[in-house]
């Protein structure tokens, strides 16, 4: 120890960019690593060095962090950094949504709810507890989902607070929409599945930004061509009429005619999913709804003849739906 203190413990008394002695006309300053430099020439380095001048010239520590450029804030990009946040973290806004849309079905058990309260109790509410809780940056000039709250709020109050979604607040609206429907048929714990909310986020997600509403023709479009953009709106949807077949009992005896069958399989797939108060703009037409029959046979056979388990956004469940949808279109004619 004392041949270390004796010989490895050397004062600083040069700079060791100019390597001058230090003295009152050339005083030292210690960076925040602990590296002591002239107070000139340090300046001098930081603000007109070449290479890396952002950094200790000894050990490369950042000595003034870069700020990240914002992004532009208006609707698309913001939804789209929205839509960027991590898993985690858009899990627990949907999750703050549920509990929202929770206290107006207590208040209107339909679902029929407006947009302002929509927005006065799930969508503002959400975003401003997912800003405030879950992996928040720590920067909060960079958090996307606060610009959000803050976009929303802002153009929502310049308006004076009207009962239509104008904006980044039409998609968010929209979602809300589709998780009540959603909530219309899945079991409560399945509202709590991360897998399940995130199926349901990519279903909101692949419509258009500017989209009001959820609309038949989208799925329509998307059960002829599987490998359409809207493709997840389709697969949430299977998962909802798979979840119907688990939870709701088929009647007994179950229907043998074609046109009983019809009938069930319109009222189960195309009323008490995507009817009621949030309903789905447009109806289904007469080609789907023949491809339906397939498709809640399909199901059937998958879960209580085979004794699978019930579609509810796995990961690879996908091939499953679009399976099914072929096999369902081939057996109507459609193929």
């Amino acid at each position: 120890m004392d041949n270390f203190l004796n010989t490895q413990l050397h004062p600083a008394d040069t700079c060791s960019i100019c390597t001058d002695h230090f003295s009152a006309t050339h005083q030292p300053v210690a960076l925040a690593c602990k590296h002591i430099f002239g107070h000139e020439c340090i300046k001098t380095w930081l603000k007109r060095g070449r290479g890396n001048t952002n950094a200790c010239p000894t050990c490369r520590y950042v000595v003034v962090p870069k700020l990240k450029r914002r992004k532009s804030f208006d609707v698309a990009s913001s939804w789209q950094a929205l839509c960027d946040q991590p898993p985690e973290r858009l899990n627990a806004f949907m999750m703050k949504i549920w509990s929202g849309l929770q206290v107006l079905w207590q208040r209107e058990p339909t679902g029929a709810f407006t947009v302002t309260s929509v927005l006065d109790q799930a969508i503002i509410p959400a975003l401003i507890n997912t800003a405030l809780g879950t992996n928040a940056p720590d920067d909060r000039r960079q958090d996307s989902v606060l610009d959000c709250y803050n976009l929303v709020a802002a153009s929502w109050d310049s308006l004076g607070r009207p009962d239509i979604a104008t904006g980044l607040a039409i998609p968010l609206v929209r979602l809300a929409r589709l998780i009540a429907s959603a909530g219309a048929v899945l079991p409560k714990w399945l509202t709590t599945n991360p897998r399940a909310n995130r199926l349901i986020w990519r279903a909101n997600a692949c419509l258009p930004i500017g989209e009001e509403d959820i609309s038949w023709r989208y799925i329509i479009e998307a059960s002829r061509q599987t490998e359409s953009s809207y493709f997840p709106l389709l697969h949430l949807y299977t998962v909802l009429i798979s979840q119907s077949i688990a939870h709701y009992p088929a009647p007994v005896p179950y229907p043998t005619r074609r046109h009983e069958i019809m009938n069930l399989v319109v009222e189960r797939c195309c009323a008490k999913i995507g009817g009621g108060g949030a309903a789905w703009k447009g109806r289904p037409d007469d080609e789907l709804k023949d491809v339906l029959v397939g498709v809640y046979g399909e199901l059937r056979r998958y879960q209580l003849e085979k004794g699978k388990i019930s579609l509810r956004g796995r990961d690879g469940e996908d091939a499953v739906v679009k399976g099914i949808w072929a096999l369902a279109g081939w057996g109507s004619g459609r193929g």
